[in-house]
């Protein structure tokens, strides 16, 4: 049982590691982006997992 419960802990702390991560990255290349002058948007949506309303709506504006 114990074993279970540290297997447990190690994988919810792992995920909360992974995601802390993941938005600390995206924030340093939005900043980038912004050095550079790249849409920061652009590189917001990059790093969405799942659609959402803002980057389809941001995508179907910037058709070229």
């Amino acid at each position: 049982m114990a074993s279970l419960t540290i297997v447990s802990c190690t994988a919810i702390i792992g995920a909360i590691v992974y995601n802390l991560n993941d938005r600390n990255n995206m924030a340093k290349n939005i900043e980038a982006a912004i050095a550079k002058g790249v849409d920061p948007l652009s590189v917001k949506c990059a790093y969405e997992t799942n659609p959402n309303s803002v980057c389809i709506a941001h995508s179907l504006g910037n058709k070229k």
